[in-house]
């Protein structure tokens, strides 16, 4: 029997970490089957929201999104610009590009959770999953709940997971199913 004070502690931020901004936008890529995993080369111009764009003194002249499948290459190729920041990666806590720092800040707000699950980008990683399940797994809604889970979270469903989803998806089309499992904490964080 030991005591319980010889254990040692962990604080909550040690418990669970979100993954960095650039693991979530491949891990995304990934799971959708869209990422296209060409290395070397020159960077590719992720997509900014028009919104974004339209802040600039020259929008039509400051970012020049690159052609798909380019755009879907891993973050470390995205082209990084000091005065325009990619919206998604910059929410999600990119680090500085102004200066050096041992260790990346790591905030948690709502622009974060809004941007996971209503941003261009992830909605899209949603709709290409959608039709991924569909493919791989056929119309069968456990197959695809079952792949959806392999793909994302490298495991199958609990049975409380899988009767959830199950009733979820019979009131929603599967991009929907595949929106909400881009955003479950364990494909975000790790533990």
């Amino acid at each position: 029997h030991r005591d319980l004070h010889s254990f040692p502690t962990r604080r909550s931020s040690d418990l669970f970490r979100r993954l960095e901004a650039e693991a979530i936008r491949d891990s995304m890529l990934a799971v959708s089957g869209q990422l296209n995993s060409t290395m070397g080369g020159a960077s590719m111009f992720p997509e900014i929201p028009e919104a974004a764009l339209a802040g600039s003194s020259d929008p039509d002249k400051i970012w020049k999104t690159s052609p798909e499948p380019d755009r879907n290459r891993r973050t470390v190729y995205a082209f990084l610009k000091r005065s325009m920041i990619v919206p998604m990666l910059d929410v999600l806590d990119l680090c500085d590009t102004a200066r050096s720092t041992a260790q990346r800040m790591t905030t948690s707000v709502a622009p974060q959770a809004l941007t996971l699950f209503n941003g261009d980008f992830v909605n899209a990683q949603a709709r290409a999953l959608a039709r991924r399940l569909r493919s791989e797994a056929g119309p069968d809604s456990n197959a695809q709940i079952d792949l959806a889970y392999r793909l994302a979270l490298a495991r199958p469903p609990t049975e409380a997971e899988r009767r959830k989803m199950r009733a979820f998806l019979s009131g929603q089309p599967i991009e929907q199913l595949a929106r909400v499992v881009l955003n479950l904490n364990e494909f975000v964080y790790t533990d």
